[in-house]
């Protein structure tokens, strides 16, 4: 019997040891979870450095030139589909009366030293009245109809050029002169008889000599009027604008495109802000002198 069992011993270890033992060590599960781990940083430092390449190029600097051209911009705004009224509105420096016979043209001419005027009338339902004036090439022209019941205007030049037409159903228009010459502003009448008031400015050009970032002007303003100022300023730049004497006078400021730097609802005489865009800006002076008074006006952009 213990023959029997030692046989039956020595047979089970020796099919033991017929069968192959496995080849896995520790380390095997040890080196499985280090590529892993190494997969998944590789990932997200690939992950971080295209975050980083991307907010790079996000925050790329750019860099605004600083030179002041003495002239309007190359690339002049243009007037939109729905123009907006400026926030502060233009009183007139003179006043025309429509005198020249029915179908010739009106003749706008400023008064000495003047940088605006207001031409009013009454017109028939249905009948168009044409003004003429002269200007040159880059001068802003600020032209609005006012008080006209469904009135409209277009403008265009003695060369043919057009720049506003009765189908568009503009009644305001702000755009650099694009030639020398005439334009004619004309005004058609819509289903019944209207008053109206046509004003059309064109703001005197300041220009900083080269190398210099003041300057001083002088002008002489109709008591209750206004002159017009025009200037070009870079973004980032500091205006300071101050104006004597002090008593009578109030100043505003507002970029062409409309936007105010300083309303002329206050009695400010003097103003100091940055400028928000570059581009040109409108400075106004007006009167509210008993009498014509001779303005100094000093001015600094740096």
């Amino acid at each position: 019997m213990k023959k029997i069992i030692l046989a039956i011993v020595l047979c089970g270890m020796l099919a033991a040891c017929s069968y192959p033992q496995p080849t896995t060590s520790p380390s095997d599960s040890q080196t499985q979870v280090a590529l892993f781990a190494q997969a998944t940083l590789t990932k997200a430092a690939i992950i971080a450095q295209a975050d980083e390449t991307s907010t790079a190029a996000a925050i790329q600097p750019t860099f605004t030139a600083t030179s002041i051209p003495p002239t309007a911009t190359s690339v002049p705004p243009t007037a939109t589909s729905i123009p907006t009224e400026p926030s502060t509105p233009i009183p007139p420096t003179s006043t025309a009366v429509p005198t020249s016979a029915p179908g010739q043209a009106i003749r706008l001419s400023f008064a000495a030293g003047a940088t605006n005027i207001t031409a009013e009338g009454q017109m028939s339902a249905n009948t168009t009245r044409r003004y003429v004036f002269w200007a040159n090439k880059n001068q802003l022209m600020d032209i609005s109809l006012n008080g006209a019941s469904g009135a409209y205007i277009a403008i265009s030049s003695a060369s043919g050029t057009k720049l506003v037409d009765f189908s568009q159903g503009w009644t305001w228009y702000r755009d650099y002169v694009p030639e020398k010459g005439d334009w004619y502003i004309d005004i058609r009448a819509g289903n019944y008889d209207t008053g109206y008031s046509l004003y059309l400015g064109i703001p005197e050009r300041l220009s900083l000599a080269a190398d210099t970032s003041s300057l001083t002007t002088v002008a002489t303003i109709p008591t209750g009027h206004v002159h017009n100022f025009i200037v070009w300023g870079n973004k980032g730049q500091t205006m300071k604008v101050s104006l004597s004497p002090t008593q009578n006078l109030k100043l505003s400021i507002w970029q062409v495109d409309g936007t105010v730097l300083l309303s002329g609802m206050g009695d400010s005489t003097s103003f100091q802000g940055v400028l928000p865009e570059a581009g040109d800006y409108i400075i106004n002076v007006t009167s509210m002198a008993a009498t014509s008074t001779a303005v100094t006006l000093t001015l600094s952009i740096q």
